[in-house]
């Protein structure tokens, strides 16, 4: 797959496949910036729940250029493979040491790194940096979830629906996120994104993964997180909701809320342009 509408000129970029130790591999795409200043941090950045690169475009064009860059893609993207998908584990705990794992394979141990993040990627890093392995200098993440609600009708839906029928309970998810998680009138962008990455999700991946976060909870560990994090949201993501942003916030002994002023900012340019200001000022 061609990554240069993700960079600039000059940036080189390539797959990696990183096998962990459970036996799934991972696709990482990785971003070098042309003569690298190694005194910055790598930004190791795990998007969203079944999201997909080109949403991350602009924030991606704008890390790239500075940032040495690598884009993980989490084991319920139809990217890894699985090899023994039903022994295998989708919960928050088991992503998180997946991403640990890559940062070990890929960045030497004396090198800085930072995260970005995304949603459940946010939640991924986050659980992460509650834990004992390799801190970052920073985490810059954008709308993590703490905790995983499903409609009581949503439930056996997840359970009991075979993934041969994901078609038709699909339309059924994107009226539920329409109506009533995201505001359709001012987030008409987020919408159809949403709807792009239930497109090309991989069913029974999708729902071995809902089930696995059914009863995970965030809120214990974030005091145990010990590097600076800025939480990244808006006041119009109803998915996400502003109220949850700052209980977090308020949980990180270091944490920081920046505001955008719409869900399509915290995908944008703007949102990489802050994650770049962020990552600067460390090397100051």
């Amino acid at each position: 797959m061609p990554y240069s509408p993700y960079t600039v000129p000059g940036v080189s970029f390539r797959e990696e496949y990183v096998k962990v130790s459970d036996g799934a591999t991972l696709k990482v795409v990785e971003f070098i910036p042309p003569e690298e200043d190694k005194s910055l941090p790598i930004m190791v950045f795990v998007a969203g729940w079944i999201s997909m690169i080109k949403g991350w475009a602009e924030v991606l064009q704008e890390l790239t250029p500075q940032f040495h860059t690598l884009y993980v893609e989490t084991r319920e993207k139809i990217s890894a493979d699985l090899p023994d998908f039903k022994n295998l584990e989708f919960s928050i705990e088991r992503m998180a040491k997946d991403v640990a794992e890559v940062v070990d394979k890929m960045i030497p141990v004396d090198r800085a790194f930072a995260y970005g993040g995304s949603s459940l990627g946010s939640t991924v890093v986050l659980d992460l940096m509650s834990q004992d392995f390799r801190q970052p200098a920073t985490g810059l993440l954008v709308g993590p979830v703490p905790e995983f609600h499903y409609p009581a009708w949503g439930v056996p839906i997840i359970r009991y629906v075979h993934p041969s029928l994901y078609l038709v309970v699909k339309p059924v998810i994107k009226w539920y996120l329409k109506y009533f998680r995201v505001d359709r009138k001012k987030e008409p962008e987020q919408i159809a994104k949403y709807y792009g990455t239930l497109d090309a999700a991989e069913p029974a991946r999708l729902k071995a993964n809902a089930l696995a976060l059914q009863n995970y909870s965030l809120w214990d560990k974030l005091p145990n997180v010990k590097s600076p994090v800025v939480i990244i949201g808006t006041e119009t993501d109803s998915l996400h909701g502003l109220d949850t942003l700052e209980k977090t916030v308020d949980l990180l002994p270091q944490g920081e809320l920046a505001l955008m002023a719409s869900n399509k900012d915290a995908h944008s340019a703007k949102a990489g342009q802050l994650m770049v200001e962020k990552l600067l000022k460390l090397g100051e």
